[in-house]
């Protein structure tokens, strides 16, 4: 197995188009890491690139410690499973899995070794005789992902596979590719624009945005400590919240000041305290995420560190186990999840609850984390 290093990683195609910007990423040997971000992010050209399948620009790009910038695709020791399968439609399973094999000229008897381990692994024994079309999408995706695991390469490279299959199959698959990394325990760099696939599957997430990584974390950390608003509003279903609001004192508290909401920041957060002292009187944005804001009249007792403003609830989306609750907030929409028996309907004027302890502060200009 090996690790993958990329080190101010340059793309630039020749109508001038800067594509990625000074990509550094260190995928370890045996690690999970997922590239995601919008449509157009560049992550399927970074991909590319650790595949050779795009020219570097400019940088270094390592597989083990050696330096691949120049070396053909097939001398990599990668495998790459596509979104579209790829299979060569005239070719039964087991020959689409041995293809690669046989061009590089392994006896029959390796590659009948190969073959049926990784058809048992995947569980698609039965389909070896089958062509292509008599194959479930979920059924292709696996041919495919099998036809990379015989050629037992050094690193897996997978662009989007998942995102031709429904949502139930995805869901499935996510937990068969878990599973077969478990097994595998190969080096595998994976793109996709779905940030629930991106959590689920990651050892680490890379964060893309036109071209440039903003954050590179494990998911948990991503999720709890995002870098900037990008990230904070990609990863996260449904997204945060963002607030336009001001920095007041009063006294020796510290307020945020909104379009008719107001929220003390709590006097044992001295760090944020600390922090927020250098905004004093400037614009900030508040950031809550949905799972973190509270309908007080379906909660018993008090909750610590909580701060209620006003909302008019818009939409109700029943969600069978919760509520998502579309509310307007001084003129800005977002988004509260609350318990299925909140009596929220719209056009209510009610009182919501903000965990302060969950919140995150960004600067208004930059879009960095505050805190």
């Amino acid at each position: 197995m090996a690790k993958v290093t990329l080190k101010n990683v340059n793309k630039v195609y020749p109508n001038g188009f800067h594509a990625v910007h000074d990509a550094n990423i260190e995928i370890q040997d045996k690690e999970f890491v997922v590239l995601v971000g919008p449509s157009g992010c560049a992550k399927s050209t970074t991909l590319r690139m650790v595949a050779g399948l795009e020219e570097i620009t400019g940088g270094e790009l390592y597989i083990g410690d050696r330096i691949v910038n120049d070396v053909a695709p097939k001398d990599r020791d990668i495998a790459m499973v596509f979104q579209n399968y790829a299979l060569y439609p005239h070719m039964n399973v087991y020959d689409n899995m041995a293809f690669g094999l046989k061009l590089r000229k392994f006896d029959s008897e390796e590659i009948d070794r190969r073959v049926r381990e990784a058809a048992q692994v995947l569980s698609i024994e039965p389909l070896l005789d089958r062509k292509p079309k008599e194959l479930s999408g979920g059924q292709r995706q696996r041919v495919a992902m099998g036809r990379a695991i015989v050629r037992e390469p050094k690193v897996f490279l997978m662009d989007e596979p998942l995102s031709n299959l429904d949502a139930k199959l995805r869901v499935q698959m996510r937990a068969e590719l878990s599973k077969l990394h478990e097994r595998l325990q190969t080096t595998t760099v994976y793109v996709t624009h779905d940030q629930i696939e991106a959590m689920t599957l990651a050892d680490r997430i890379v964060v893309m945005k036109e071209g440039v990584i903003q954050q590179i974390d494990d998911p948990i950390t991503l999720y709890n400590q995002p870098n900037n608003m990008f990230v904070a509003g990609f990863i996260g279903s449904p997204a945060m919240n963002f607030l336009d609001c001001r920095i007041e004192s009063r006294g020796e508290e510290l307020v945020l000041v909104g379009n008719s909401f107001e929220l003390t920041v709590p006097e044992d957060m001295s760090q944020a305290m600390k922090e927020l002292q250098t905004y004093l009187n400037k614009e900030v944005v508040f950031g809550i995420r949905p799972e973190d804001i509270i309908d007080p009249e379906t909660v018993e007792g008090n909750v610590d560190n909580v701060d209620n403003v006003e909302a008019v609830v818009e939409v109700v989306e029943p969600m069978g186990s919760e509520i998502n609750l579309h509310v307007s907030v001084g003129g800005q929409t977002i988004v509260a999840i609350v318990d299925p028996h909140s009596k929220a309907r719209v056009g209510d004027t009610m009182k919501l609850a903000f965990d302060l302890n969950k919140m995150h502060i960004f600067d208004a200009e930059t879009e960095e984390a505050i805190i």
